[in-house]
Order: C-alpha cells, then sequence, then structure tokens
C-alpha cells in the first residue's frame, strides 16, 4: 500500500511571541487533488484548516479542542504548485486562533478558531 501525500512541503518557519508564519509549497502530488477536481485541482478548504490546526497544535502548543468558527472567508482557489505564507495569531485570553493564507501577497484564506477552555 503506498503511503499518502497530504502535507504542505515547509521551506520556512517563523515563530513569533503571539504565533507563526509558515512558507511552503503545495506539491501537485498531492493525494488531496485527486478528483478535486478533474482537470481544475484546487485545494479543498477544509484541507486549509487542518494544516492551521495541525500547526498550531505542533509548534504553539495549542490544544485545538475547537468550539467555534468564525470570520471563514475563502477568497481564492489554492491551485497545485502555490507557494503560500500561513500567518496564526494565537490570543490565549480569548482562546482565539487567527489563520491567513496569502500567495503573492493576496489573502486566499481566513477565519478564526476559538478553541474549548
Amino acid at each position: 500500500m503506498t503511503a499518502l501525500r497530504t502535507q504542505p512541503e515547509e521551506l520556512s518557519l517563523r515563530k513569533r511571541p503571539s504565533g507563526l508564519a509558515v512558507r511552503m509549497r503545495v506539491p501537485a502530488s498531492l493525494d488531496w487533488f485527486r478528483g478535486h477536481f478533474p482537470g481544475r485541482p484546487i485545494l479543498p478548504g477544509v484541507v486549509q484548516l487542518d494544516w492551521a490546526v495541525a500547526y498550531a497544535r505542533h509548534h504553539l502548543g495549542i490544544d485545538p479542542a475547537i468550539e467555534r468558527i468564525a470570520g471563514l472567508k475563502f477568497l481564492r482557489v489554492v491551485r497545485p504548485g502555490a507557494e503560500l505564507e500561513l500567518d496564526l495569531q494565537w490570543s490565549p485570553q480569548e482562546r482565539e486562533l487567527r489563520f491567513q493564507y496569502t500567495e503573492n501577497e493576496q489573502a486566499c484564506s481566513s477565519g478564526r478558531f476559538f478553541l474549548a477552555r
């Protein structure tokens, strides 16, 4: 059985006191592109959410028990081969994790996760 390719290629990661910034490449070989959509593949929005939560869990030590998501916007499709910047901002007082993906400084998606206490 062949292992699924589901993760971006991390190009760089910068931690900040309130979050982190990750540059990543979205390989055309990711399994998420199969069937989504034939001839015009795009990265599913739910995958972008999953990646944001995974980076918060792994690099910020946040327990991502999500209570709700707010302000979710998908503004631009992400195609195979895209180079993205993921910006995560963590506010422990509000238990709020903000995320934004950009490509060439243009917003692709953004939103806020509110985490359970």
